[in-house]
């Protein structure tokens, strides 16, 4: 399989995801998730947007205005619940947001 397959498989893996998730959550559902008891949603929803698989935990964490620690925890959670998912990379941890809110 060539890399420009990988991408394509990717790519159309993505796209499967983003549709199923839209099944599955309603743009409201999500926001409700991710602002759910937070002092400063506007942030959360701003760190939950940039959970696009380019962004490291510790600059979520920065968009948020929290430290990393802080961010783990409700990362992993919103994980749990199926409105994020986790990249693999070399470079560490990254995550993947069903679809912006």
């Amino acid at each position: 399989m060539s890399e420009e397959d990988i991408k394509r498989l990717v790519k159309q893996n993505d796209a499967i995801i983003t549709l199923l998730g839209r099944m599955a959550f309603k743009p409201q559902d999500i926001k409700e998730i991710v602002i759910r008891k937070k002092q400063n949603p506007n942030r959360y929803i701003q760190g939950y947007n940039a959970c696009d698989g380019e962004h490291t935990v510790t600059q979520i964490a920065t968009v948020v205005g929290v430290k990393k620690p802080t961010i783990v925890p409700i990362l992993q959670e919103w994980e749990e619940l199926g409105i994020i998912r986790e990249i693999e990379k070399p470079e560490g941890k990254f995550y993947k947001k069903l679809f912006p809110i």
